[in-house]
C-alpha cells in the first residue's frame, strides 16, 4: 500500500540505534537547561539529536518534510512527512528518572503509518506499523479485546498539571475521580507503551503537540487500543492535543459521554 515501507522502517530503527546512544551517554550528564516560553526546559541533546535526523531524512529521502520539537517549520501536506520529538520527558531525562524516550512517526498524506517509542534506559522500543501490528523489541504484541468499563480504569497521566488549562477541564479531572478505580501520574512517552503492552488500562492528557502524539496512533492501534481526541475524532497533525487513549471501546466511550 504504500512504497517502500520496509525501507522507511529500517531507516527509522538505525537512526533510533544512534539516538539511543546519545541519550544513553548523556543521561545525567552535567547539561546546560534554557527554557521555552512555555517554560519547558530544552537541552543541546534535544536540538542534537533533532539534527541528526533532519540531516539524515535529507540524505535518504530529500523529497519528505520533517516536522520536530526543537526546529518544527514543515507542518505541511506533503507526501510523507516525518515527525520527531527527540526527547519526550526532557525532565525526566535531566533529573536522572528512566521515563523518556524518542517520539517518531511518519505520515502519508497526514495518515500516520509508523510509529516508535524507544525508550534506551528502559531497553524498550514499541513499534507500530500501519495493518502489520505492533511490537516490543521487535517482537509482536497480540491484539487485544478489552470489555473494561470506566469503574475499573486505571487511569494514567504525566501529571496532574494534565487536567488544569482551565475550569472545564479540572472539572473533567474530579467528574472522572469518582468514576474511575484510581489514577497514576508520570511516564510521558512510556505509558502509552505500556498501555499497547496491556499494563495500563487508559491514557488522559490534554495541551499535546504534534511530537507528542502522533507516533502513538499505530503503536496503540495495532495493539488493539483505540486512541483519538475528547471528541472521538482521529488524531492528526491539526487535532487540539487533548488526547485520550484506552485498551476498552467501552471505557471510551464512557469518557467521551463525561463531557457532555
Amino acid at each position: 500500500m504504500y512504497n517502500d515501507l520496509d525501507k522507511y522502517v529500517n531507516f527509522a530503527k538505525n537512526f533510533l540505534n544512534k539516538s539511543d546512544k546519545i541519550l544513553k551517554k548523556n543521561f545525567n550528564a552535567q547539561l546546560d537547561i534554557n527554557y521555552k516560553k512555555d517554560e519547558s526546559p530544552v537541552t543541546k541533546i534535544d536540538k542534537k539529536v533533532e539534527k541528526l535526523f533532519r540531516k539524515a531524512v535529507k540524505a535518504k529521502f530529500p523529497k519528505h518534510k520533517v516536522f520536530g520539537e526543537e526546529y518544527q517549520n514543515d507542518k505541511s501536506k506533503s507526501e510523507y512527512l516525518w515527525i520527531i520529538d527527540p526527547i519526550d520527558g526532557t525532565k525526566s531525562f535531566i533529573h536522572g528518572n528512566y521515563n523518556f524516550g524518542t517520539l517518531l512517526c511518519l505520515s502519508h498524506y497526514g495518515k500516520p503509518i509508523i510509529g516508535f517509542i524507544s525508550c534506551p534506559l528502559l531497553k524498550k522500543r514499541w513499534m507500530g506499523i500501519k495493518d502489520k501490528g505492533t511490537f516490543i523489541n521487535n517482537k509482536r504484541i497480540k491484539k487485544k479485546i478489552s470489555k473494561l468499563n470506566l469503574k475499573n480504569t486505571v487511569i494514567s497521566s504525566s501529571a496532574f498539571t494534565a487536567f488544569k488549562k482551565n475550569i472545564k477541564e479540572n472539572k473533567l479531572f474530579y467528574k472522572l475521580s469518582e468514576k474511575i478505580k484510581y489514577y497514576i501520574f508520570g511516564g510521558d512517552c512510556v505509558q502509552y507503551g505500556l498501555l499497547a503492552s496491556g499494563s495500563i488500562s487508559m491514557v488522559v492528557e490534554n495541551n499535546l503537540k504534534p511530537w507528542d502524539y502522533m507516533a502513538l496512533v499505530n503503536i496503540i492501534e495495532e495493539s488493539g487500543g483505540i486512541i483519538t481526541d475528547w471528541k472521538g475524532k482521529d488524531l492528526d497533525i491539526y487535532s487540539d492535543g487533548n488526547v485520550v487513549a484506552s485498551i476498552s471501546k467501552k471505557s471510551h466511550r464512557e469518557f467521551l459521554k463525561l463531557q457532555n
